[in-house]
Parts: structure tokens; sequence; C-alpha cells
């Protein structure tokens, strides 16, 4: 009878720390929206899931045996050690520097609670379907009419931005909680997947986003060719991936985009809110580019301007067009050549991760079965790269929690004795 007694008295505390684990994890992936109102330092509702996960990772990896991961350390490390640098060299935002360890951390958390089937099972449906909801709490105020409900703001005209604070921040929440309900095929069920998605399409339309619609064309697309490439092999995926540049460059080619963008603006709230803001982003944006690239090479190139300067100092500078970086490799630029040398880090050590988990059969059979298409995580990735372009997606909190769920999966891909 004390034989018997044994394993149930020791399974019972485990399973206790894994339903304590299961629920922390599912109220800060839930919570990511909750950006608004806002703190102190950009702080949200949401950051006390984060620090709830932090913490409870550390109790998990001590009470299980297992060696704490840092996935992303070295390019994380040369952005907060360039920025500091920066800081004390030519002036800048040590906030910065902090909210940079900040996100790290929840990513770290990610990677190592995601490292168990189970809650790696947990965190993408809590991811699934709380994009669902949220979504569908979105359309519902703006069907009501609910500003505090759909985000919407005199600024911002009809463009809905939930709790986030900004329509393109919507935007790119919906496209990830999207890719992650697809990469995990959550329901299982086709019929109740798609309509599932076409919740999430719909609240990522009413963003209104530019950006965010053409990520979503972007990852789709890749999507599909990766998709292809993992079942037949390279050479079907290069064929219907050159067929498609072409065709991407026909359009772009053969449309008159600024026209499109006039005839919107002078067309529905709707159009003009969207389209018809295309023109007036893409000048703005190149302007701003211009701008800080003089800037930057003529001042302190090596070291850079410091975290979060470059309006300050365009205003120094009475610069035509003053604004932030609003595009992460703009401000990597802010730190200087290690600062522009740790974003290329950080993109090659999720796509190695990538790649790593998109090959048949690398993931276990457990894994797989929490995600069965892990090479639209990919294709996620690809479409944040390119969205960086248009603001800095490295201070989004779910960007960080899906680099952690890929470094996951990576980890899960090696044999049981590469960690020790």
């Amino acid at each position: 009878m004390t034989a018997l007694a044994v394993p149930a008295a020791t399974g019972t505390p485990i399973r206790i720390r894994r339903q304590v684990t299961s629920v922390v994890i599912v109220v800060a992936i839930s919570s990511l929206p909750l950006l608004r109102p806002a703190g102190p330092g950009n702080t949200g509702l949401a950051d006390v899931g984060l620090v709830a996960a932090a913490l409870i990772t550390a109790l998990w990896v001590s009470g299980r045996g297992h060696r704490l991961h840092f996935p992303y350390a070295w390019p994380t490390a040369l952005t907060i050690g360039a920025g500091a640098v920066a800081a004390i060299g030519a002036g800048g935002n040590s906030l910065a520097l902090v909210q940079d360890a900040f996100v790290f951390s929840w990513a770290i958390a990610v990677a190592n609670l995601a490292r168990d089937a189970q809650l790696l099972d947990v965190l993408v449906k809590a991811w699934a379907y709380s994009g669902v909801v949220w979504g569908g709490l979105m359309i519902i105020g703006v069907e009501a009419g609910l500003p505090w409900l759909s985000g919407t703001t005199a600024r911002d005209g009809t463009r809905a931005a939930l709790t986030l604070g900004d329509p393109n921040l919507a935007a790119n929440y919906f496209l990830c909680a999207l890719f992650v309900l697809r990469a995990a095929q959550r329901p299982r069920r086709r019929i109740p997947r798609l309509m599932c998605c076409a919740v999430i399409i719909v609240a990522l339309g009413l963003t209104l986003s530019n950006g965010g619609l053409l990520a979503l064309l972007v990852a789709t697309q890749l999507g599909w060719i990766f998709g292809l490439a993992r079942r037949r092999g390279f050479a079907p995926a290069l064929l219907v991936g050159s067929v498609l540049a072409a065709l991407t460059a026909a359009a772009v080619l053969t449309i008159n985009f600024a026209a499109l963008a006039d005839k919107a603006q002078q067309s529905t709230p709707l159009l003009r809110d969207s389209i018809g803001r295309q023109g007036e982003s893409s000048t703005s944006r190149l302007d701003l580019m211009h701008t800080e690239i003089h800037l930057w090479l003529t001042d302190n190139t090596l070291i850079g301007i410091g975290p979060q300067q470059t309006e300050h100092r365009l205003r120094q500078s009475d610069a035509s067009y003053v604004k932030e970086a609003h595009n992460d490799y703009l401000a990597a630029l802010e730190r200087g050549l290690v600062g522009a040398l740790a974003i290329v880090v950080l993109a090659g050590a999720v796509a190695v991760r990538c790649r790593r988990i998109a090959k048949p059969g690398a993931l276990p059979p457990d894994y797989a079965r929490a995600v069965p298409r892990p090479e639209l995580l990919g294709a996620l990735a690809v479409a944040i790269a390119g969205s960086a372009m248009l603001y800095e997606t490295l201070h989004f909190r779910h960007v960080w929690a899906l680099f952690g769920l890929i470094a996951a999966l990576a980890s899960a891909t090696r044999s049981p004795g590469a960690d020790r």
C-alpha cells in the first residue's frame, strides 16, 4: 500500500503545477490585446499576465528539473548593449532598454513553457480561440457603435483598434492569431475552423490597415508555397512562387495605385480611411526614411543617435518632416552599427528555426498534433519582417510570443541529448 501511495502523492503536485501553469498561459495569451487604458511606460493590463508567465516559468522549469533556455539571447544582448552605449554617448531613452528586456523575458517564458507538449497545446488553443473572441467583440463594437469596444477614435476615423490603441497594431495582432489558428488547425473540423478564420479576417479588415491587409496577402501566398514545398518538394513550390511573383510584378507595374488612392479620397469614409491614405502614408514614410538615413550618416554613425531619439534629433536639425523612427530597421539604426547587426542576427535566428520546424517529420508526434502545419508560422514570420518596414513590430508583445513559440518547436526537433 505504501508503494502504491508514493506515485499518487508525487503525481498530485505535478498535476497541480501543470494546471496552475496552464491557467497562467491562458490568461497571459488571452490578455495580449488589453493595452488600453495605458499605464506608465506604455504598460497595460496585458503586462500583468506576462509578468505572471515569467514567474511561473521559473517555478515550472525548476520544479521539472529542466535547464532554462534563452533563445535569441545574442541579438537581444546586442540590441540592449548597443542601445546602452548609444544612450550614454549620444543621449537616449533608457526606458527603451527596459522594454527590450521585458519583451525578451516574455519570449523566454513562451519558449520554455511550450517545450512541454501539453502546455504547447494549451498555448496555441488559447491563442487561436482568444483571437476569435476578441475579433467577435470588435465586430460587435463596430456594429453597435461602441467606441470603447471597437477602439475607434476621432483621430483614426472609422478605423477600429479594439483595446490595442492603434489600428496597425490591432491588424498585426489579428494576423498572428489567424496564422496560429491555422497552424494549430483549431478547431479540428474544417467548417468551424473556416468560420473562425472568417471572424478574424473581418476584424482585421475593420482596422482598415493597408499594411495589415498586405501582410495577410503575403503570408497567405507564402503559406501556400511553403505548404506545397513541405508536401511535394522544392521544385513545384519554386514554380508556383515564380508565377505568383510574376503576377505580382505585373500588377504593380500596370495598376495606377496613386489614381486609386485619389478616387478613394473622394469616396466613402471606409475607402478614404484605408486606400485613400496610401499615397500620403507612402510619401511620409519615404521622406522619413531618407531624412533619418541622412541623419544617421552625419551624426554618430558608429554608436547611433540613441534609442527613440529620431524625432528629437530631427526637430533639432529643423528637418522638413519630424516623426519617430516608425519602423524596426530605422529604429535599429538609432543604435548604430551594432544595433543594425542585432536585427540581422535576430532575423537569421528566427529564419533558421522556421526552416527547422518546417521540415517534414521534424516535430515529434505530440508536437505535430499540437501544431500540424508549422510552416505557416514561417510564412507569418516573413510577413512580419515585411511589416517591420512600416511600423515597429519588435515592440509588439504578440510578435515576441510568436518568436517564443517558434523557438519551442525548434527545440523539440532536437534529440533528447542535444539539450544536455
